[in-house]
């Protein structure tokens, strides 16, 4: 990177204007030309796109291509010796992952010209609408060269219309092998719309899963992974992993069986609690002495009947596949216990139980008591799933599954992982401040 002044000082807005890309900065010593349409029509270096694009370097621009320019043309400052034109990609299908329009190369002459005839018509835009791929084009040319990503006001435009113009640059990116160019402004474009994201992410984790593993987006992906884990027993979640990357499908399933079990044994040790002032010593000595008798044990009445009550209802949930196999992953039930007093087993709950069991009014309140004193005593063990690993602010908008997944750095699944035609692109393309006109 070249120190100093900043490499450009404008304003570029190419993706919210209709018209010709007359803001798109001009370069001396462009040996590559580019026409992606009629008022699209680039001049750009082939050393900065082999830099950061391996299609550029392995399929369009081989050495092998560029044009033997004579004496006479050279000394008339024509120095272009690659041409790409812009054609439909044969393998697009509506809604598909692919971009529509792929780059072909076109042979030049020893006079700077196409072999073929290849006619470019006007093709001016003159405030029409314009292809959303060809913006995507450019947004990924002026990133080869660091100018800014414009994907809108994230103050004035949906969410939904932000990321319809980064699924587009995302697609030209993974078909150049460059995505790496485009993760950082896509990614804090997105993150200035503050918790509309995380809302959206909490929404639909799947498909944002699978648009943070394509644009290598950590901050997303730990994001959209927490949400996913929450809600992997859905159906919705299940229906969706097949789309996944097999990296990410796995990942995913991983982490939901580490909180599956950990679910499951939270609630064992829900079922297994015993206070310790029930338990008693191993003894050889007397009954009467050591109190292992049954009129000791028939004094902690009261706690065992508070101990088959607490027991009911938990049990009662694991029966009703209301813990780790919910849809929820048991929060619903983590939730009530972590609330306690009268979120469960209230009293109004408890006259059910004494319809089968009357008591005296005494009795009853001793039994409300020590059935409180349970409830306080097991949050212990529900309390690490109300922590909240997400970004999003679940006071503000709650959720229906757990959000207390971690992801570990070492975790992401595409690190040993590369973008198309072999090679992880390039986050900053080293360019000369001398080739600004």
């Amino acid at each position: 990177m070249m120190a100093g002044r900043p490499l450009y000082e404008l304003t570029w807005g190419t993706l919210r204007g209709p018209g010709p890309n007359k803001e798109f900065p001009k370069f001396k010593g462009a040996d590559v030309k580019i026409i992606v349409s009629g008022s699209r029509q680039y001049e750009l270096h082939s050393s900065v796109l082999k830099n950061a694009s391996p299609r550029m370097e392995q399929y369009l621009l081989p050495d092998e291509n560029a044009a033997k320019l004579n004496s006479k043309t050279i000394k008339k400052g024509v120095i272009t010796k690659y041409r790409l034109d812009l054609i439909r990609n044969p393998d697009y299908t509506d809604g598909g992952k692919v971009v529509e329009y792929v780059l072909e190369p076109v042979l030049l002459d020893e006079e700077g010209k196409a072999w073929a005839s290849n006619a470019v018509g006007l093709d001016l835009e003159n405030g029409r609408a314009v292809n959303p791929t060809f913006l995507a084009y450019d947004a990924v040319f002026g990133a080869f060269y660091q100018v800014p990503i414009d994907l809108g006001d994230f103050s004035t435009d949906a969410l939904t219309d932000i990321l319809i113009t980064a699924f587009d640059i995302l697609k030209v990116a993974e078909y150049l092998g460059c995505t790496d160019v485009i993760t950082s402004p896509i990614e804090a474009t997105l993150l200035a719309t503050g918790q509309v994201l995380f809302v959206s992410i909490s929404n639909q984790p799947a498909g944002w899963l699978d648009f943070a593993f394509r644009i290598r987006s950590r901050v997303l992906f730990r994001e959209a992974m927490i949400h996913a884990v929450g809600q992997y027993n859905s159906d919705d979640m299940q229906n969706m992993i097949h789309t996944l990357h097999p990296a990410v499908a796995e990942l995913l399933t991983k982490k939901a069986n580490t909180l599956k079990g950990a679910v499951k044994r939270s609630f064992q040790l829900m079922l297994s609690y015993y206070p310790t002032h029930l338990q008693r010593e191993r003894t050889v000595g007397r009954c009467d002495r050591d109190n292992i008798g049954r009129s000791s044990y028939g004094n902690d009445i009261m706690d065992w009947l508070a101990l088959v009550v607490l027991r009911h209802f938990l049990a009662q949930q694991v029966a009703d596949d209301q813990t780790h196999q919910a849809a929820d992953l048991g929060k619903s039930v983590i939730d009530v216990v972590i609330a306690g007093n009268d979120a469960y087993l209230s009293r109004r709950d408890l006259e059910t139980w004494h319809g089968f069991f009357p008591m005296s009014g005494r009795a009853k309140v001793v039994l409300d008591r020590k059935v409180g004193e349970l409830k306080q005593a097991i949050k212990q063990y529900a309390t690490v799933f109300t922590k909240n690993e997400s970004q999003l602010n679940v006071v503000a908008t709650p959720v229906e599954h757990l959000t207390c997944s971690t992801l570990q750095i070492t975790e992401y699944p595409w690190e040993d992982f590369t973008d198309a035609e072999g090679s992880d692109g390039v986050s900053e393309t080293e360019v000369d401040d001398d080739m600004y006109e």
